[in-house]
């Protein structure tokens, strides 16, 4: 049985990412947070100035005032509490406040008077700064990566997180590869991306994140923690932000994904680092004549959804509510004739979704179901290539899959009923 065709008084309560087709709207489950226009964003900017009682812009960062007269220096001051550094930097982008955690870190071991000297970082094989970022830690830092590829021979799907094993091997590489040289004898940093992103959400156990922030430790490393979805982290592992935070002597997090703001993140650590962080943010042309539109957001999506503002889904929702839906799909529907999840069971409230049928086979059954249903299961499908361990393995098409605020509201018989009709099409065509 089909869900009935969406109603207008059903799409303005789900409004997430829903659009207009054939005079009916369109409902989309891939989509975690509720799109606003642009002038719907901008409104909800004004309220949160009123309700955070901002009154001023911030000019060039605040860097020499107070909590007490700015109001970034404030939101800064709140989030460096809340994870337990010493200080945090509001910085415009991910990409920048990580660059700058790289050069702090490798600044400190660097034999300053020797320019020639390059520096080295030690990173997962799937990190942002290796596949997104166009090798700006080289062509921008002059810097090496140590890439810590955890992909087994004979068996490089699916693909564990980085593991203390990883490390020690890495650490020993990379003192191996500078000996006998003018370089340096090892790595300035180690970064560790909680949860691993292009993995699904998996998670670097616990126990082994702590032998590996000791391990760092007698090495001399700095231990650095990509937190784009940190709070996602918090509640696969069940541990609040400071515990979390802890082992680290730095970390960024990012406003736009898990908390739905316009774009933002924040480099925190300790007081010594924050100084050249912010050194290094003027630097890089990042302390803007004013932050306000951006900063505002990211404070408003971290009260909202960081720390439950307003009645919103805490992040522990979302993961329960992920992993009760991925069981009811796998006990309820065909889905293990046409795919699989990864990782087979959510250790956060992401999960990445491997399809056998080709992708324009997932296409047009989607669009079948959202026609029968009104409900997109996705909007974003990448196509796996056969140069892909993924396509061995006899996987075609994939996506990512994250519970937000948006479609965790969505009833659970929703998703059901329609993965079914979903993977009804796929097994007939």
């Amino acid at each position: 049985m089909s869900l009935p065709l969406m109603t207008s008084a059903f799409a303005a309560k789900h409004k997430n990412g829903g659009k207009l087709k054939d005079d009916r709207i369109i409902v989309d489950l891939q989509s975690q947070h509720r799109v606003l226009s642009p002038a719907e964003t901008m409104r909800s900017i004004a309220t949160s100035c009123e309700e955070l009682g901002i009154d001023t812009f911030d000019m060039y960062g605040d860097f020499s005032a107070d909590a007490n007269s700015s109001y970034i220096r404030k939101f800064e001051a709140e989030v460096a509490a809340e994870f337990g550094k010493d200080d945090a930097v509001f910085m415009p982008s991910g990409v920048m406040a990580q660059n700058i955690a790289l050069l702090i870190h490798d600044e400190k071991e660097k034999i300053r008077d020797d320019a020639a000297i390059c520096g080295s970082f030690m990173c997962h094989h799937t990190s942002h700064l290796l596949l997104w970022e166009e090798s700006g830690y080289s062509k921008l830092l002059g810097m090496d990566a140590i890439e810590i590829d955890t992909r087994s021979a004979g068996s490089s799907f699916p693909v564990p997180p980085m593991r203390l094993h990883d490390v020690v091997s890495a650490i020993k590489k990379g003192k191996s590869s500078t000996s006998g040289s003018s370089a340096k004898t090892g790595p300035s940093s180690l970064f560790l991306e909680l949860p691993h992103r292009e993995l699904g959400g998996k998670l670097t156990p616990w126990n082994e994140v702590l032998s590996i922030s000791a391990l760092c430790k007698e090495e001399g490393i700095k231990f650095h923690c990509d937190g784009a979805r940190i709070f996602e982290a918090s509640a696969g592992y069940g541990k609040n932000l400071k515990e979390l935070a802890d082992p680290f002597d730095s970390i960024y997090i990012s406003f736009y994904k898990g908390l739905g703001s316009i774009s933002g993140a924040m480099l925190m650590g300790s007081n010594e680092f924050c100084d050249e962080a912010r050194i290094w943010l003027r630097r890089f042309g990042g302390n803007l004549y004013s932050l306000l539109p951006y900063a505002v957001s990211c404070w408003a999506g971290y009260n909202r959804h960081a720390l439950s503002y307003d009645n919103s889904l805490t992040f522990e929702q979302k993961f329960e509510k992920l992993q009760e839906i991925t069981k009811k799909i796998e006990s309820e529907t065909d889905f293990s004739r046409v795919g699989s999840f990864d990782p087979a069971k959510p250790q956060t409230n992401m999960i990445h979704v491997y399809i056998k049928a080709p992708y324009e086979n997932c296409i047009e059954a989607r669009d079948k179901v959202a026609k029968s249903t009104g409900f997109n299961m996705f909007t974003r499908l990448k196509e796996i290539p056969e140069s892909d361990a993924a396509f061995e393995a006899g996987f075609q098409a994939k996506f990512e899959w994250t519970i937000g605020e948006a479609n965790g509201s969505i009833n659970d018989e929703v998703f059901v009923l329609v993965w079914k009709e979903f993977c009804s099409f796929l097994i007939k065509s």
